[in-house]
């Protein structure tokens, strides 16, 4: 097939100008000029449309005609080369061709428009009444859009808007200029690959790490000690009210009195018993002569004998001191053996037993009234002191390794008391009290690093460095006191015969009164001892538990010629002058 042939089927094949002209004849024909104005407006417009379009569709089949010819040349040329010069002239006279219908066609376009023109000056001899102008609808605003201006394509950068309402439009869309849209928007932005971190920064970051969780704990632990602080400084306030709420009175038992079987009741000579004790789970009785050991059920486990005038027993949960109050001999011994015996060169006044072994031995002698030395579990001598006033109590700490004196002396007639507390460790003491008008029968340390004294007449409390917090003075004569870390407890005559008062301190508090008061009228007080959390009560003609809050917690009746006891694992041991009985007593 030849490229003429090719060149002809391709081509788009148009209306000639003869048969436009021809619709435009009888469109004239038809229409009547006589019509009203606005029907000689629209045939106008009509034709105008169609004048248009035929041109538009002129020109591009121009073009069109002008792109087949530069082919049809170009593949002639290449047949020239390969030798068919036949085809050449044919291709060449197709598109001669080509180009002379072309151009028929445009000069034709001229005067079919001319012919449009004078068609549409004849209607207007007729006047046309003129058209009110209709009102432009405003254009409803659109939202802006938050995401962010997505770039146009190349088509629509390059043509304009074609009215103000459609850039109003165009312009709300464009926020991030201020309403003007840009011909090249800013594109966005890529993030950035991930990088790995180097050691340095790893580092870094777990040093950052760190950092923080000390701070927040840091924190965390002086908001603690802050709240803390807080209600220790107010303990005074709360600790009662939450103690009355724990220890409610509970039901008082009422133990029997019975005398337990086995071989209780133990008898001595007439006068014999001096004294009562434990020390772990074994009862001791001192007598004139000797120093026993039984065991729960009265059975004699084990014995020493001394020559005392007058025996003094100290116990501790291992040992046991005895001493010649008056005269100038010791002994130590153990629950199966003798540890040392101990002579001193002056009068002995009084001896003490620590936990930790230590002995504390108060002498006097010309010179000084009041002379402490201290020995070790062995019998060496590791610490001594001197007073020129009267020895009237030595009490260990604790730990042993340090005790509490208290000294009595009398200026212009009047007594006074210090107390003093020595470390083994110094020569010097490290507390020494402002003068207390009492006798001061003994002082110790309590739980909340205050200081008990128990007088003759007064209570008094003292801060560490000596200074007196509180004082209360009794109301009647005193028969017997005791002092542990937690409660003191005193115990007076009342002033009804057959009456008493019990005086309750509690270590948690800092009233100038007792905490709790038991006043009684069965009987006067015999003893009075704090086992644990439990004061235990010794009257006339029975014995009582209490707590530490005022309590009875257990009573029982006993013989009215008991004058000691000694209570531990449930039981109370009572001593007269000729036997030692055991009853049961449950609190």
């Amino acid at each position: 097939m030849s490229n003429k042939s090719k060149n002809r089927r391709g081509r788009r094949r148009t209306r000639r100008p003869e048969d436009i002209i021809r619709e435009i004849d009888e469109m004239a024909e038809l229409a009547d000029f006589t019509v009203k104005p606005e029907e000689s407006e629209e045939a106008i417009e009509t034709a105008e449309e169609i004048v248009s379009d035929t041109a538009e569709d002129i020109v591009e089949n121009a073009d069109e005609a002008v792109e087949t010819a530069e082919e049809a040349v170009e593949e002639t040329t290449e047949e020239a080369i390969g030798g068919s010069s036949g085809d050449t002239e044919e291709t060449a006279e197709g598109s001669v061709e080509e180009d002379s219908e072309e151009t028929e066609q445009g000069s034709f376009a001229a005067p079919v428009q001319e012919f449009l023109e004078e068609a549409s000056e004849e209607p207007e001899e007729e006047e046309i009444p003129e058209r009110e102008p209709v009102p432009e609808s405003e254009p409803v605003r659109e939202k802006p859009h938050k995401k962010k201006h997505k770039q146009s394509s190349q088509r629509k950068r390059s043509a304009p808007p074609r009215d103000e309402a459609e850039l109003a439009r165009k312009s709300i869309k464009h926020t991030r200029t201020g309403g003007i849209p840009d011909e090249e928007p800013r594109r966005r932005r890529r993030k950035p690959e991930h990088v790995a971190p180097t050691p340095e920064e790893i580092r870094d970051a777990r040093h950052r790490e760190k950092k923080k969780r000390r701070v927040r704990t840091v924190a965390a632990v002086l908001i603690v000690a802050m709240f803390a602080g807080g209600a220790y400084l107010m303990r005074g306030k709360w600790v009662p009210k939450l103690e009355s709420v724990l220890y409610r009175p509970k039901e008082t038992i009422v133990n029997d009195g019975e005398v337990k079987k086995g071989n209780f009741p133990l008898s001595f000579d007439d006068g014999a018993v001096s004294s009562i004790s434990n020390t772990g789970s074994y009862l001791l009785c001192l007598d004139k002569n000797q120093l026993k050991f039984y065991d729960s059920d009265g059975e004699e486990s084990n014995s020493f004998s001394h020559n005392y005038a007058d025996p003094v027993m100290r116990t501790s949960d291992k040992r046991v001191l005895l001493y010649d109050k008056g005269g100038s001999s010791l002994m130590v011994v153990g629950k199966k053996s003798e540890m040392f015996t101990k002579s001193v060169k002056n009068r002995l006044i009084m001896a003490e037993l620590a936990s930790n072994d230590n002995v504390a031995v108060v002498t006097s002698d010309e010179k000084y009234a009041g002379i402490l030395t201290v020995y070790d579990g062995n019998g060496r001598e590791i610490y001594k002191w001197s007073s020129s006033a009267a020895v009237l109590s030595v009490t260990f700490d604790e730990s042993g390794s340090g005790c509490f004196v208290t000294t009595y002396s009398s200026k212009g007639g009047m007594l006074s008391s210090v107390v003093r507390y020595l470390t083994f460790d110094s020569e010097d003491p490290e507390m020494v009290s402002e003068p207390l008008p009492v006798l001061a029968l003994q002082a110790m340390k309590n739980e909340s690093g205050d200081i008990w004294v128990a007088g003759d007449t007064a209570f008094y409390r003292l801060d560490s460095r000596g200074k007196i917090l509180t004082t209360y003075k009794y109301e009647g004569t005193i028969s017997d006191f005791a002092l542990s870390s937690s409660c003191a407890a005193v115990v007076l005559d009342g002033i009804k015969r057959r009456s008493s008062e019990l005086l309750i301190f509690d270590s948690s508090t800092e009233n100038d009164q007792p905490d709790k008061r038991v006043k009684e009228s069965d009987g006067m007080p015999e003893r009075l001892k704090i086992s644990g959390s439990k004061i235990v009560l010794l009257k006339e003609n029975s014995i009582d538990c209490y707590d530490r809050f005022g309590n009875l917690d257990a009573t029982a009746e006993c013989s009215s010629d008991y004058s000691d006891f000694v209570y531990f694992d449930d039981s109370v041991y009572f001593c007269d002058y000729r036997e030692v009985n055991k009853i049961s007593f449950a609190t």
